[in-house]
């Protein structure tokens, strides 16, 4: 099972084809969305790849959509404000080998700033109650976190010009916090976790220095992950967006055994 998350930047406006070449290659099961606008891209997109989807709105023009090739029983946005700023997405997909996965996708408030970090706290706190009890069994949360790891470098000068004066300003300092309630809910950082010395920098494209993506496993799910890596192929990929997709890969026919 290859799972994906995308943040497509500003819907991908004129930049679909590219987006598309991509998807196409990469061929996830599996695929969650970021900053979608256009309902009817998301449509045709689907469509072309013979993906059930569904489109998470909330509390922006930034929705989510989630693409998949395996059956998606239930799906709902959740968006209360505070502390929710775009939309979460959740979902329940019919897998042959673990019967129900629950995935989860995160769009959190950007900018690396204390202020901002705590409201990511807020955010994943309010992310992880609604999971609740389906942590236990195979879940994932993936998504565009807009925060770094604690053990994570950041190389600042390709970063963006707001956030190279954010962290000039906070005396070069990327506040790390959130993710670790991640970590302390019971998800498993999975690129982390298979690749505990290579940055795996996603933004900006085409040459990155922040690693803000990110795919989290539930303890069950973890056992099953043989591979996550940062997307960078085919070429498209490096136009199609500021940020490059990540991707986990499971092998759950012996989950359980």
């Amino acid at each position: 099972m290859r799972v994906m998350t995308w943040n497509i930047l500003d819907g991908g406006v004129g930049r679909e084809q590219l987006i598309a070449a991509v998807v196409q290659v990469v061929q996830a099961d599996v695929l969650m969305l970021q900053e979608v606008y256009d309902n009817g891209f998301i449509q045709r997109l689907a469509n072309d790849l013979s993906m059930q989807h569904f489109i998470a709105q909330g509390n922006s023009t930034r929705h989510m959509a989630l693409l998949s090739r395996l059956p998606i029983r239930s799906a709902a946005a959740y968006h209360p404000y505070p502390p929710i700023q775009h939309v979460a997405l959740e979902a329940e997909i019919e897998h042959p080998q673990l019967g129900s996965l629950w995935v989860f996708g995160v769009h959190l408030l950007p900018m690396l700033s204390l202020m901002r970090e705590a409201w990511r706290m807020w955010e994943i706190s309010a992310v992880l109650r609604r999971i609740g009890d389906r942590r236990r069994g195979p879940c994932l949360v993936a998504g565009d976190f807009n925060t770094v790891a604690r053990d994570d470098s950041v190389r600042a000068d390709p970063t963006p010009s707001l956030r190279r004066k954010v962290r000039w300003l906070q005396s070069k300092r990327a506040f790390r916090i959130a993710v670790g309630r991640m970590k302390a809910g019971g998800f498993h950082d999975c690129y982390r976790q298979l690749q505990p010395d290579i940055p795996g920098y996603t933004l900006p494209t085409p040459d990155p220095g922040v690693r803000l993506d990110y795919i989290f496993a539930s303890t069950l799910l973890a056992t099953q992950l043989r591979s996550c890596t940062v997307v960078t192929d085919p070429p498209a990929v490096h136009r199609a967006s500021d940020h490059y997709p990540v991707v986990a890969e499971f092998t759950p026919g012996k989950l359980g055994a």
